[in-house]
């Protein structure tokens, strides 16, 4: 190794240690979407904060029970869907862990199911879910489903 690839600072600001993540029970994913990992080990604030009451709102304004239905489903989608996208950057450092690999196919089966029975009930939110759905669409489904700023929440 040559010397001009070595760093002859001196000072030394900062050294990096990282533990490597094990395996812990998950929280139940309506709290780690609130508290952004379904990881209990992993959620060490930066900053202690008083213990708030903090919750996700699964309140809806709607009075129409089809609509207020059909968020709550969003809802559980968006959750499951958050704990898939949490448990892969889990599974990219642990790409062998039993636990990990069990509770990753668990969550995508049941995501897909989700999102066939939105899709069976309402309009299809993906691609995927024109096809698991049993959605009675007669041309490409995208225009089937409220746009945002029409009361969908997408």
């Amino acid at each position: 190794m040559d010397n001009q690839d070595c760093c002859t600072c001196a000072d030394t600001l900062a050294m990096a240690s990282i533990p490597k993540q094990n395996w812990c029970q998950p929280y139940e994913y309506e709290k780690a979407l609130m508290e952004g990992t379904i990881f209990p080990c992993l959620n060490l604030p930066f900053y202690k904060a008083d213990e708030g009451d903090s919750t996700l709102n699964t309140n809806t304004i709607s009075s129409n029970p089809e609509e207020t239905e059909r968020e709550k489903l969003l809802t559980e989608i968006s959750t499951i869907s958050f704990a898939i996208n949490d448990l892969t950057l889990y599974l990219d450092t642990h790409p062998n862990c039993k636990n990990g690999l069990t509770l990753f196919h668990e969550l995508l089966k049941k995501r897909l199911d989700m999102l066939a029975d939105f899709a069976d009930r309402f309009y299809p939110l993906t691609q995927i879910s024109m096809v698991t759905g049993n959605c009675d669409c007669n041309c490409y489904g995208w225009g089937e489903g409220p746009m945002p700023w029409e009361g969908g929440l997408i």
